[in-house]
């Protein structure tokens, strides 16, 4: 915390604005934004703290007083030539940006501005690189994936690493969660009595109640640890997540690598003509009309359930029974 920093306080009083050169980046954060964090979203502080890490490791750290465009410039720039994405730098960018802001003046638009600094510094964010569409995956490919999950190594922590890519596959082709919520499903969240997954999503903060067949109950109950909290277990780190998901393609064979999205348009497509003009995929996928509370996503109509009990699986699927 700040008082850990500064030993004297009282004196920094009458310097004025010299409190801007001793402060960094994370005293700020601890001191002004992380005491009004109580009912920030599942993740937010994670995110601050992960921008604050690669701010220490990528410049100087300087005080925020010293800290003008050009620093901002040069820190952008190393994700860059590390080929991060756009996405992700703007990502920090925006929580670095909040932390700035906080000392910054109190003008219109900040009205919690504590005047540590004059001004706010500025980073353009970085272009944004194309991004393919995503596309319909058929039952071949989907096939050749989780057979392909036998080469599976990842994560380390698992019992078994090919039946939780296995999992993996199965849930996002039938339920068609973000990745974010996959990755982030915990044990209490999977009714295998109803036969229903339950999270908050990550994007929305809506509470959804996704429907499953028997199919994906027992690929579930394949890979459940009572010692367990999250049904997928992962460090931090997505590198290792996206390094073993395309070495499983490649293992497949499969030349257009796949997307976890593309997987979720999948589901969208294969909901959708499971039960005609009932528009199951967008409420499965959480597109709903706007205006609906959190009930209207939790609760499937009879279409949903229709849809699901129809939907096709493929042949792979069914291994699990051997």
């Amino acid at each position: 915390m700040i008082t850990s920093v500064i030993k004297f306080p009282n004196q920094l009083v009458a310097r004025g604005n010299e409190l801007k050169f001793i402060l960094s980046l994370r005293d700020c954060f601890e001191q002004y934004v992380l005491p009004d964090m109580e009912d920030s979203p599942e993740g937010t502080l994670s995110i601050y703290l992960t921008a604050l890490n690669h701010w220490e490791a990528r410049t100087r750290n300087p005080p925020v007083g010293e800290i003008t465009n050009e620093v901002l410039r040069e820190f952008k720039q190393s994700f860059l030539k590390e080929n991060y994405s756009p996405e992700t730098v703007k990502k920090y960018w925006r929580h670095i940006r909040r932390i700035l802001r906080r000392v910054g003046p109190p003008i219109q638009g900040n009205p919690l501005g504590e005047s540590i600094i004059e001004r706010v510094p500025y980073m353009a964010p970085p272009k944004k690189r194309f991004r393919k569409l995503p596309r319909i995956v058929t039952d071949e490919e989907i096939n050749a994936v989780y057979a392909a999950c036998d080469v599976a190594k990842w994560p380390y922590t698992s019992a078994c690493p090919t039946l939780l890519w296995r999992l993996a596959v199965v849930v996002f082709y039938n339920c068609g969660p973000r990745t974010q919520d996959f990755f982030r499903l915990r044990w209490e969240d999977v009714d295998l009595e109803l036969k229903r997954v339950s999270f908050l999503a990550q994007k929305t903060s809506k509470l959804q109640g996704i429907p499953f067949q028997d199919i994906v109950a027992m690929h579930f109950e394949s890979v459940f640890q009572e010692d367990s909290e999250f049904v997928f277990s992962i460090t931090k780190c997505k590198r290792s997540l996206y390094r073993q998901w395309k070495a499983i393609q490649d293992a497949a064979g499969i030349k257009e690598h796949i997307d976890f999205r593309d997987l979720r348009e999948t589901c969208n497509s294969n909901l959708n003509a499971a039960n005609p003009g009932a528009n199951t995929g967008k409420w499965v996928l959480g597109h709903g009309p706007r205006g609906v509370n959190e009930t209207y996503y939790h609760n499937p109509t009879p279409e949903v359930i229709q849809a699901v009990e129809n939907l096709e699986q493929p042949d792979s699927f069914y291994s699990i029974l051997e």
